[in-house]
């Protein structure tokens, strides 16, 4: 059995909750994260990754058995998943969804114009606009008790996933600053996170001619990010209610995924 889940008291980074996985570098437990309330996301429960294609035989058991992961939720474009696969995990789970979350050009971000204004807020707010649905498919799949232990993940696990997360997060009451905290503990993880692309590198490649800002999880682009939810769209659960996700599933969504 592998260690390296162990809770600790403060959320400022990823510390204590990384999956100790050797086919993934950025992957990650919620448990432990605080709520308004005073309450906690239960250990073990949702866990966040990137590419899930470079898992081995150790790392799926690990996953299954460790950690007792059922569903699988990708966020990847189906032609994303034609060309990178999806990984023996995938396989060996209970429930594998595909639900893809995209802005205006329903292209991946590498392969489109970017912001010049130097942020992904814009992009992010994209993804509330355009796939509200399936964001909403997310949060209602994991309100349902038997799909977890779920693990949401794209290619990176940064921007898809940081907002699915982030809005899973502030639906079940989770404080702004510790989802912030989350979401920029992808931070240390970049340089591995470029290192690791699995695409082969071409001269003409449009990743290579995007600015490093692209490639950031600053913790100012989530802070952004959460009051543009609450000015624009009344708060999360106001927006999660428009998107299709009713008061009830809200409330057990929330219980599948708190402790007290």
């Amino acid at each position: 059995m592998r260690t390296g889940i162990v809770m600790t008291n403060g959320v400022s980074s990823a510390m204590g909750r990384e999956l100790p996985l050797r086919g993934a570098v950025n992957a990650r437990d919620l448990g432990g994260l605080r709520t308004v309330d005073g309450r906690q996301v239960r250990r073990l429960r949702v866990f966040r990754s990137d590419l899930l294609t470079r898992l081995d035989a150790g790392d799926v058991a690990f996953l299954l058995t460790d950690c007792g992961l059922r569903t699988v939720v990708d966020l990847r474009a189906p032609d994303e998943i034609v060309t990178d696969g999806t990984g023996a995990v995938v396989d060996a789970v209970a429930d594998y969804r595909n639900l893809h979350v995209y802005g205006a050009d329903r292209v991946r971000l590498d392969l489109t114009e970017v912001s010049p204004d130097g942020s992904m807020f814009d992009r992010y707010c994209e993804y509330l606009e355009h796939s509200s649905e399936n964001i909403a498919a997310v949060l209602r799949l994991l309100s349902v008790p038997g799909q977890l232990p779920a693990l949401i993940h794209c290619a990176a696990g940064k921007d898809r996933t940081g907002v699915v997360i982030a809005l899973l997060l502030a639906v079940a009451g989770v404080r702004a600053d510790d989802i912030i905290a989350d979401y920029a503990a992808t931070t240390p993880n970049i340089a591995a996170l470029r290192a690791r692309d699995g695409r082969p590198a071409r001269p003409d490649d449009a990743a290579d001619r995007l600015p490093a800002w692209v490639f950031a999880a600053d913790a100012i682009t989530m802070r952004q990010f959460l009051t543009h939810l609450d000015t624009e769209h009344g708060g999360p659960t106001a927006w999660a209610t428009r998107a299709g996700l009713d008061q009830a599933t809200q409330r057990q969504l929330a219980e599948n995924l708190l402790c007290d």
